[in-house]
């Protein structure tokens, strides 16, 4: 019995929103990638055509069928292999790879779904994949899609059982569906959920079924695409090739047996430092004296193990080979890269050392509480216009021993659940955040938010006034003549402000080689003068000092600041964490119109920093620009294939007879009967070529007599054997087969044009 449409539409869109659930629970709430959508819709075109053109009558008896949905479920797990080898951390872990293929036997279902059996199994397949859905995943939009399957299936029971009843009513009885009652239904359903998550949240939602399946890092069974255990929310640990947990664990067999110190970690990257005697009288500061309100220091009265000395050692650095297996991670961010995490401060620089702040003037952190989740505050007073959007992260420490917070530019706050002591965290000696222990513990996973600002901003009247009620320039005796010298070069023309921090940062960008393996001499002067004028190229601590002298001599306030770079080449797409490894240790620089807010600027090539997010029209916009500028790039071959393309428009037709005859002539293979069938084929292709398909129900060889005149009634004979009677002896021999083909064919080629079925019926009566 066929289903009444009613009832097919709502089956529709039960199917439609668990392939949507599934789709939002792999990709943790958000629509996913191109690709997945690109598979979602070739199942559905394949299914599509193969419905029309198969027109089984039997679908659940036809091989052909059969052989459809088995294709289109095996094919995804090829595919997943093809990722696995390809791109590990884009592919799926083994649930979610049977979630998707049976999303695929799900879609490919639906235009068979006038067979009850096969209607039945897509129902129950969309079922079990809302269920799993809903239980995997802890997003907002995935209890949407539940809650409007769960309505759907509803509806779908009600006009399924309506319809199994509906012989049943006496004479003159007036039965159909309740369509109002279940549309009223689903509106309120729908209404009443986003009322519900609008005033509970969905932070106190957690995930059960993802923790126990064998892939998710919850047991001894590791996947370089898990995706976590169980755990509450984000705030436990979760699963990953360093920590084999999903919750929280005194045991510590996961851990490396030495935790580095902070600047350890720099001293193993960068190399140990040279001792040498410093080139200037009196440690410089890098912001502006008068901002500073302090004097600049003495060199020799300074000697504190934080400072950083330009000049390194190059032993270590030569024994090892930049494809080398990355270290293991300190920790581990969770959320949007590329990110900047600043953990020291340094203001002062003597020629040779860059040396750490030993003051603040920062407002101690406040706690407070919203919603009853405690928060520790930053200081940070930028106004509401001038922030685009607030990004948060999550920080996960495994194998890092700082009391230095990790902190992204304009921090606003953090917190570690359930921690509301006030005296826990405070501000070190430079004025960056810090816990009172001795450590970050093992296993932490800290919450931190903070503020983006647009480049708009940056560029904006506002902040070009700032930044010119700022400029403080440096004195004579401090000043570096070169220095000064190249930075009024590049920054000629332009009016002071943004403007000209940009023109630094992007020539140092341009027309310097970031070499992490290069180290100046040891009998080098003055490190940044040889790296600006000379070698040119350089580690990216004499990028970031040099930036920041550069923009010392035009009277900006900058200071040089270290911590770790969040690469977007090791973001793992299916659990959203970055590793962070010594290797990612980073210099970089930032830039205040008042000594309060402290912009970053990135001036080595190859690191960018964390952009706010696009809006959907942005995105366009972005989309179009990458489009116009990669055809400017490729506008040779752009202009090659165009030409190309104008000329198989044109000459089509003729190229495709020039195609088919080819085939007709030597691609074929097998029996006389296949090549009088192949023949026959190639015409019908043709044939639908030129708009002039066979109707069905006409036999080929009264469609080819009324297209095509005259047309040789030997092969009309070789047609009828080969379709009707193939049992019985061939009436022609090899030879004559493929010369009657050949006729044949080029006959039809050369006709005028294959006459429509009306005239030539017409001429022919």
């Amino acid at each position: 019995m066929v289903a009444d449409k009613f009832t097919q539409r709502i089956h529709l869109a039960m199917v439609l929103t668990a392939a949507l659930g599934v789709q939002l629970a792999i990709s943790h709430g958000e629509l996913g990638h191109w690709w997945q959508w690109l598979e979602v819709a070739m199942v559905a075109a394949a299914a599509w055509l193969g419905a029309r053109y198969l027109a089984s009558p039997d679908p659940i008896r036809d091989t052909r069928v059969i052989g459809l949905l088995i294709a289109v479920v095996a094919g995804h797990f090829a595919l997943e292999q093809v990722f696995y080898h390809a791109f590990p951390r884009a592919g799926q872990l083994f649930e979610g790879q049977v979630s998707l293929a049976l999303r695929n036997l799900m879609i490919a279902s639906l235009p068979f779904r006038a067979e009850r059996r096969i209607a039945n199994l897509a129902t129950l397949t969309s079922l079990a994949l809302m269920a799993v859905s809903v239980f995997m995943s802890v997003y907002w939009s995935v209890t949407i899609c539940g809650i409007v399957y769960a309505v759907l299936g509803v509806g779908y029971l009600v006009t399924t059982y309506w319809e199994r009843i509906s012989g049943r009513f006496p004479e003159g009885t007036k039965s159909e569906i309740p369509r109002g009652a279940i549309g009223l239904a689903f509106c309120l359903a729908v209404l009443l959920a986003a009322t519900a998550i609008g005033i509970a949240g969905t932070n106190h939602a957690t995930r059960a079924l993802a923790g126990f399946m064998p892939s998710s890092g919850g047991n001894r069974v590791s996947d370089t695409r898990s995706q976590g255990g169980v755990g509450d929310g984000d705030d436990l640990v979760q699963g990953t090739k360093d920590a084999m947990s999903f919750g929280p664990t005194e045991s510590e067999v996961f851990l490396e047996s030495k935790m580095p110190s902070l600047f350890d970690v720099f001293d193993d990257t960068y190399d140990a430092p040279v001792i040498k005697k410093k080139t200037l009288q009196k440690a410089v500061s890098l912001p502006p004296s008068n901002l500073e309100h302090r004097h600049s220091r003495v060199a020799t009265s300074k000697s504190k193990g934080n400072d950083f000395s330009l000049l390194r050692r190059n032993e270590a650095r030569r024994q090892k080979a930049l494809e080398d297996k990355k270290s293991p991670a300190l920790f581990y961010v969770k959320g949007r890269v590329p990110l900047h995490l600043r953990t020291t401060i340094y203001d002062q620089f003597d020629g040779v050392n860059l040396q750490a702040a030993d003051s603040h003037d920062e407002p101690p952190l406040k706690l407070i509480k919203e919603d009853g989740v405690p928060w520790y505050n930053i200081s940070c007073p930028l106004s509401d216009q001038h922030i685009h959007s607030t990004e948060e992260h999550l920080l996960k420490f495994i194998n890092l021993k700082t009391d230095r917070i990790p902190s992204p530019p304009h921090l606003a706050r953090f917190q570690i659940k359930d921690v509301d002591r006030e005296d826990m965290f405070g501000l070190a000696v430079d004025g960056h955040p810090r816990i009172t222990v001795d450590f970050i513990p093992q296993l932490t996973v800290m919450r931190v938010q903070s503020f983006l600002v647009s480049s708009q901003t940056l560029f904006s009247d506002y902040a070009t006034s700032k930044l010119q009620q700022s400029i403080s320039l440096p004195d004579q005796e401090t000043s570096v003549p070169r220095i000064r010298e190249l930075a009024h070069q590049l920054t000629a023309g332009l009016q002071p402000g943004w403007q000209q921090v940009a023109a630094v940062r992007d020539h140092l960008r341009s027309e310097y080689a970031h070499a992490p393996d290069s180290q100046l001499s040891e009998d080098v002067e003055f490190p940044v003068e040889t790296f600006l004028f000379d070698a040119k190229r350089g580690p990216d601590y004499l990028f970031a000092t040099a930036t920041s002298l550069l923009l010392r001599e035009l009277g900006y306030t900058s200071r040089v600041v270290s911590g770790f770079y969040a690469d977007p080449k090791y973001f793992d797409a299916g659990t959203w964490q970055t590793p962070i490894a010594k290797e990612d240790a980073h210099f970089w620089v930032e830039v205040s119109w008042d000594g309060k807010v402290w912009h970053p600027v990135e001036p080595t090539p190859g690191y960018e920093l964390l952009a706010p997010r696009l809006t959907p029209w942005q995105r366009i916009q972005a989309a179009c620009i990458a489009v116009g500028q990669w055809c400017v790039r490729n506008w040779i071959p752009l202009i090659v294939a165009a030409i190309l393309v104008v000329i198989v428009y044109v000459a089509f037709a003729r190229l495709a007879d020039i195609a088919l005859r080819l085939a007709n002539r030597y691609a074929w293979f097998g029996s006389d009967r296949s090549r009088i069938l192949w023949t026959a084929r190639l015409m019908q292709w043709r044939a639908r070529i030129q708009g002039h398909r066979r109707p069905q129900g006409k036999t080929f060889a009264r469609w080819i007599q009324e297209c095509c005149q005259p047309i040789s009634q030997d092969f009309v004979a070789a047609t009828n054997w080969a379709l009707y009677s193939p049992a019985l002896s061939c009436p022609f021999s090899h030879r004559e087969i493929d010369r009657v083909c050949n006729e044949a064919f080029t006959a039809f080629v050369h006709s005028p044009s294959p006459k429509s079925p009306a005239s030539a019926s017409k001429e022919l009566s």
